[in-house]
């Protein structure tokens, strides 16, 4: 009788308890590693700039470990007071995952490489950017949603239906640690108020619509956060939701929404926008970088735009670099073609469904995990380090898995 192969053990470093976009990536990352068969170990690292109310699995005993894979990019390590302090890396291999949102290497992230052996990012265009300087493999890996919890709000948009409202719901979900610039709140609003113009009949027959604003971190922000909230004062129809959400929360507004828009400028990948497309609520967005990785055409509205140079520095987006200026008049155009046609929200709904169903399903993303995790033990003088280990050691365990 064989013996069963032991199984791969993962150090996950990430911002795994948080309750924001870094933290849902590698939660996602963990959902990705588990699938494929892998133990992963969490190691948590919570950020005092974000709220950190994610419940994680029990803590088992922690064994030696193969890999350490750490989930946060390097600006984030080098910029945080005290987190390199809580890493401690002894596994004999190592995977770097970061997330980057321009076509353009970013500046600084080079020291970021030191003792790794892989790269992976979540979709092809962070790949494109980070492999420009990259001396180790890049892969991309899409974010393996919550699956689970899509399928529950897809049902419960069944049952509480998507037309004959009076009411057009409009959603806009955004952290100010994200930049204004990039994410484009001020743009969403813009095409708000082109599309349904107040006090003016913008159609027969048509809903009244509004606009939710759902932004993080405003605290930490206060002259941009108040420069929205002066718009959102100025048309009643525009609404701000400043506190933090938990999940049912921020659940509730994905059922109550009617759109998820997003006319960001670049993105790594776009969680929100995926997670509403797999929840089956329409989506209007920049037709623009990763989040076409799992947006082909005919499953969202996906606006054109303008390549452009960025004006001024904001955090790690560099002043003359490029990134997307959408069309303002087609996202408004978009917008009320779907407020006045139900049926085409109903198709345009499950047509998102469906392509995040074929692009980011679990058999998918498992075997790519599966794959580059094979591949570590093919770079030359792996076979002699492997002769030299114990028979049960955690780099043995990968080579009988490759």
């Amino acid at each position: 009788m064989n013996n069963p192969v032991p199984q791969l053990t993962v150090n996950l470093w990430g911002h795994l308890s948080g309750g924001f976009g870094l933290g849902e990536g590698a939660r996602c990352t963990a959902r990705a590693l588990t699938a494929a068969g892998v133990r992963v170990q969490w190691r948590d690292l919570p950020l005092a700039t974000h709220v950190n109310d994610q419940p994680l699995d029990a803590a088992e005993q922690f064994q030696a470990a193969a890999i350490d894979l750490i989930h946060t990019n390097p600006n984030v390590l080098r910029q945080t007071d005290g987190i390199m302090q809580q890493i401690d890396l002894q596994a004999p291999l190592r995977i770097g995952f970061w997330a980057w949102e321009l076509e353009s290497f970013p500046n600084g992230w080079e020291s970021g490489f030191c003792g790794l052996d892989q790269l992976w990012c979540p979709s092809s265009f962070c790949a494109s950017s980070l492999g420009l300087r990259s001396p180790i493999p890049v892969t991309p890996l899409p974010h393996l949603i919550d699956w689970d919890r899509a399928n529950r709000l897809q049902l419960l948009r069944h049952k509480k239906g998507i037309s004959g409202k009076q009411v057009f719901n409009c959603l806009f979900a955004f952290d100010f640690w994200s930049t204004v610039s990039r994410k484009n709140p001020h743009g969403v609003i813009d095409a708000f108020q082109l599309a349904f113009p107040a006090r003016k009949a913008w159609g027969r027959g048509t809903p009244e619509a509004r606009l939710v604003l759902k932004l993080s971190s405003s605290s930490q922000f206060p002259d941009a956060a108040h420069a929205l909230s002066e718009r959102a004062i100025a048309d009643p129809r525009i609404k701000i939701i400043n506190e933090h959400l938990n999940n049912q929360a921020f659940d509730q507004l994905y059922l109550e929404a009617d759109v998820l828009i997003s006319l960001h400028r670049a993105e790594g990948f776009g969680l929100s926008i995926a997670e509403a497309m797999a929840a089956e609520l329409p989506v209007i967005a920049t037709g623009y970088s990763g989040n076409l990785d799992f947006m082909p055409q005919g499953s969202a509205e996906l606006i054109p735009y303008q390549l452009t140079k960025l004006n001024k520095t904001e955090g790690d987006y560099r002043a003359g670099q490029v990134w997307a200026e959408p069309d303002l008049d087609q996202a408004a155009k978009a917008l009320r073609n779907l407020a006045k046609n139900a049926n085409y929200r109903k198709q345009l709904a499950k047509s998102g469904r469906k392509a995040v169903e074929s692009n980011l399903n679990i058999t998918k993303i498992s075997n790519i995990v599966r794959e580059r995790l094979g591949c570590l033990i093919g770079k030359p003088g792996r076979a002699e380090v492997l002769r030299e280990l114990p028979l049960m050691h955690p780099y043995q365990i990968l080579d009988k898995l490759a």
